[in-house]
C-alpha cells in the first residue's frame, strides 16, 4: 500500500480556554536498513534490477525493521468554564481510521524474497526472528477530562474512550525458522519452530470483521512559555470473527520435484497439495488481540525569536525502536517555519522541515515531513513521510 510515519506532526490536541476543532493526517514508510530508492520501487511500481538489489542488500544487518503507516483523523474538544472557579471541564469526540504494518526480519529473508533461493544451494538460510504484523481498523471516541489553572499554570487531565471497528489483520512469527536448498534442487527443507501464523477471515468482503474498545489517557501541563504532554494511547484490542491461525512447530518437505527457485512452487507443488490446509493444521475461531499502543512524552518551549519542541515515543505489540525527534521553529508572527532531527521508530537519522501557517488567529495549517532526505538522496536515506494538520480555535 502507498503509506507515508507514525512519527509525524506535532499538531497534537492540548486543552485551553476555547473550543477546537482538529484534523491531521499522516503517513510514511521507513527502514532501518532498506535504502529509499529501493522502497520508492513499490511506492511508484518500478523493475528492480540486480544493482539495486545488491546495494539494499549490502546495507541489510542481523536485525532489520521496516514500517509504514496511513492515519487520519478528526477530534472536537470543548472547554465549559465553571463560574468563580479555574476548574474548566473538557469534553468532546473524534472519529479515524489507522492502516499499518511493520516487520522485523533477518538479511537471509531478504535476500530469499528478491534472489530466490536458487544462489544458496546446498546452503542454509536463516529466517529465525521474523515478525510482520499488518492492522487496519476506524474508530469513534469519546473524551472527558478537567482542567486547573494555579498561578497562571494550567494543568490537565482527560481521556478518550473508543469503540473500534476493526478492517483486518495479519500476525506472521518466524521464532526459529530455516530453509534448506539441496544441491541439485530435488528438494526443499523448510524447519519451522516456535512459530505461528494468524489472520482475519480473508473471504468476507464486510469492512466490520471485528470489534473492540480502547482508551487514551492524557496530561498536560501548559504556561505561557511552555508545553508538556504525556500520553498513552491505544490501550484496548479487537475481538476479530472468524479468525484463521496455526501454531507452527513443523518441518516441510518438499520431494521429487527439481526446484529452480522457490517462487515456481504455485507450479510444481500446489498442483499435488491441494492448498495450504494440506500442509498446516489451522483453526478458525474468534479471537481477541490487543492493538499497537503508543506512549509519548512532548515538550515545547517557546522564546523570543523562536520556539523548540522535542518529541519522545515507543510502541508497544509492534516491532518499533524507540524513537526521538526535537525540531525547531521560527516564532513569526502568521508563518512559523521549521527544521527537525529525527532517529529511531522504523528508520534511523533523519532531518525534516515544516511549517504552520495561522489565519485570522483562529485557524493553525501544518505540514511538512520529517524525512526530506528521502526525497533528496534516496540512496542515502531510508524513510520518507509527509503529514498535514489544523486546528480551528472557537472563542
Amino acid at each position: 500500500f502507498y503509506a507515508l510515519s507514525t512519527t509525524a506532526q506535532n499538531n497534537f490536541l492540548l486543552p485551553d480556554s476555547s473550543n477546537q476543532v482538529f484534523m491531521n493526517t499522516k503517513a510514511g514508510v521507513g527502514s532501518s536498513s532498506i535504502p529509499q530508492r529501493f522502497m520508492n520501487k513499490f511506492i511508484f511500481p518500478d523493475y528492480i534490477d540486480t544493482e539495486l538489489k545488491d546495494a539494499a542488500s549490502n546495507k541489510l544487518r542481523n536485525n532489520n525493521y521496516f514500517g509504514g503507516a496511513f492515519l487520519g483523523n478528526i477530534n472536537v474538544l470543548l472547554s465549559e468554564k465553571k463560574e468563580d472557579t479555574k476548574k474548566d471541564k473538557l469534553f468532546g469526540f473524534g472519529f479515524g481510521t489507522n492502516i499499518e504494518a511493520n516487520l522485523k526480519f533477518p538479511k537471509d529473508l531478504f535476500d530469499l524474497t528478491f534472489y530466490g533461493n536458487k544462489p544458496y544451494a546446498n546452503k542454509t538460510l536463516n529466517l529465525s526472528n521474523t515478525n510482520f504484523n499488518s492492522l487496519a481498523y476506524s474508530y469513534i471516541e469519546f473524551s472527558l477530562g478537567q482542567s486547573i489553572t494555579t498561578n497562571d499554570v494550567k494543568s490537565s487531565l482527560w481521556t478518550d474512550l473508543g469503540i473500534i471497528i476493526g478492517h483486518n489483520f495479519t500476525d506472521i512469527n518466524f521464532n526459529e525458522a530455516s530453509l534448506f536448498t539441496e544441491e541439485n534442487g530435488d528438494y526443499l527443507e523448510l524447519i519451522l519452530s516456535e512459530s505461528s501464523i494468524a489472520l482475519s477471515d480473508t473471504i468476507s468482503t464486510s469492512l466490520a470483521q471485528g470489534f473492540g474498545a480502547k482508551i487514551d489517557l492524557f496530561y498536560s501541563r501548559q504556561t505561557q512559555k511552555s508545553k508538556l504532554l504525556i500520553s498513552a494511547e491505544n490501550i484496548g484490542g479487537i475481538f476479530w470473527e472468524n479468525t484463521s491461525s496455526a501454531n507452527l512447530d513443523t518441518t516441510l518437505n518438499f520431494e521429487g520435484i527439481e526446484i529452480g527457485n522457490i517462487f515456481q512452487l504455485a507450479d510444481s507443488v500446489w498442483s499435488e497439495v491441494g492448498s495450504i490446509d494440506s500442509l498446516l493444521t489451522t483453526t478458525k475461531t474468534d479471537a481477541f488481540r490487543t492493538i499497537p499502543i503508543d506512549f509519548s512524552t512532548y515538550f515545547r518551549k517557546e522564546l523570543r525569536l523562536f520556539y523548540f519542541d522535542i518529541l519522545a515515543r515507543y510502541r508497544l505489540f509492534a516491532n518499533y525502536t524507540p524513537y526521538l525527534r526535537t525540531g525547531l521553529n521560527f516564532n513569526i508572527r502568521n508563518v512559523k517555519p521549521g527544521i527537525t532531527a529525527s532517529y529511531g521508530g522504523y528508520s534511523k537519522f533523519n532531518f525534516g522541515i515544516n511549517t504552520d501557517i495561522v489565519l485570522f488567529n483562529s485557524l493553525k495549517i501544518q505540514f511538512g515531513t520529517n524525512n526530506i532526505l528521502g526525497g533528496i538522496l534516496p540512496n542515502s536515506t531510508s524513510a520518507i513521510d509527509a503529514y498535514i494538520g489544523m486546528r480551528l480555535t472557537i472563542n
